[in-house]
């Protein structure tokens, strides 16, 4: 009889452990399988750009830049984008658009201010207006944009991208008259989701018969 016992308790422990490996494998595919930020966010047609003159207020939030790439910021899947405004060095009035929700930072937005919106697959609807000559510069303007990635700011976390502006009035090409900070958080897969639940449930079923036990 005791070792009836002994054998069932034996049996319960390997299928407690079983449960929980089975949830500990199935929370370690979640994060194998869910594709990272920095992977999704990309400047297509890229074209290294090096330039200089890069100062004022943005070079203090972000450190001198010099070098990065023109071409055209997109993902190449579904999620959230969050743009964070750096500051402006400019003569002119300049303004960036975000076109999802018609969002839009101003020189007149605290250092650090966001808009963020859901994106698909694609180009960025972002744009930069110099108001004061009426001109507006979309995404893939090499004369009016830079990219600049992986950027650790003073104060205001790290970038994926920052975006350089050079407005309408500059012949300098600083690309320092509006900077914009960007991160790309992308969905998780359903398939991922779906993993996760099946660990969760393992998880439940190893807990209650260990309670059971």
């Amino acid at each position: 009889m005791a070792s009836q016992v002994v054998a069932r308790q034996i049996s319960q422990g390997m299928q407690m452990n079983k449960g929980f490996r089975f949830a500990g494998l199935a929370v370690a595919g979640l994060i194998l399988t869910a594709p990272t930020a920095n992977a999704m966010l990309i400047v297509n047609g890229e074209a290294p750009r090096a330039f200089s003159g890069y100062n004022g207020q943005p070079a203090t939030v972000t450190g001198t830049l010099s070098s990065g790439y023109t071409g055209t910021l997109q993902t190449d899947s579904d999620g959230t984008v969050t743009f964070t405004y750096l500051g402006n060095e400019s003569g002119d009035v300049n303004r960036f658009n975000f076109a999802v929700g018609g969002q839009t930072l101003t020189e007149s937005s605290a250092l650090g201010t966001t808009i963020s919106g859901s994106v698909g697959v694609g180009a960025l609807w972002l744009s930069f207006t110099d108001l004061t000559r009426n001109s507006t510069f979309f995404n893939g303007n090499v004369r009016a944009m830079v990219f600049v990635p992986d950027v650790t700011t003073s104060g205001y976390g790290s970038f994926q991208y920052v975006i350089g502006f050079n407005d309408n009035g500059s012949s300098d090409g600083d690309f320092d008259d509006f900077v914009v900070g960007v991160n790309f958080t992308s969905v998780p897969e359903p398939g991922a989701l779906a993993l996760l639940g099946l660990g969760l449930v393992g998880l439940g079923l190893s807990r209650r018969r260990s309670t059971q036990a």
